[in-house]
């Protein structure tokens, strides 16, 4: 059985994603989103409480839904890669919406909704020992900082210079090595 209300909620954001594909956030109304989609107002806030947080659900969808619904360190790879995915579909949409910013950023939407899937990922398979002294929100923090600057550099590359592959690779190696690994001090 198809889940109905998953499938509204998707037709709201999906019907934002392509008014932004048209004009600025700040241009559109929930009325027009709601016309888009085919519903009334009440409708759109039985599911967000503003655009923006629409918006915020096509991040999560993107980026982080698959992650948490996946948690495993086998699966990472993948994860990663039908993240990427996601955004190289929509890559018109991501750079258009990267435009959002100031209270309702969308790269802090990005940066939370990663944070959110690695404080989950943390509280799972955090190994004892490793780095007690930082919490796991610290932990998520830098690493969804860290995957977002990538999945930024990804959306504005030049086309064609970095596949889905690649990105997710640059991410894995990235956040599998420390700094000294990087550098060379001489004697």
């Amino acid at each position: 059985m198809v889940n109905r209300k998953g499938m509204m909620r998707e037709s709201l954001y999906e019907s934002l994603r392509e008014l932004m594909l048209k004009k600025p956030i700040e241009k559109i109304t929930i009325k027009q989103i709601c016309d888009e989609t085919g519903v009334i107002r009440a409708t759109f806030y039985n599911y967000f409480d503003d655009k923006y947080d629409c918006l915020n659900a096509i991040v999560m969808h993107d980026l982080a839904e698959e992650g948490l619904d996946n948690l495993n360190r086998d699966s990472s790879r993948d994860t990663i890669e039908k993240a990427l995915s996601n955004v190289d579909s929509y890559r018109d949409f991501y750079r258009i919406a990267y435009n959002v910013t100031g209270q309702n950023s969308f790269e802090e939407m990005i940066r939370s909704n990663l944070q959110q899937m690695f404080e989950r990922y943390f509280r799972q398979y955090r190994r004892q020992g490793s780095l007690e002294q930082y919490s796991d929100a610290v932990l998520s923090g830098y690493y969804a900082q860290s995957m977002s600057y990538v999945i930024k550099v990804f959306v504005f590359q030049r086309e064609g210079s970095l596949s889905v592959k690649q990105a997710a690779q640059m991410m894995l190696d990235l956040m599998g090595h420390k700094f000294y690994d990087f550098v060379t001090y001489s004697s």
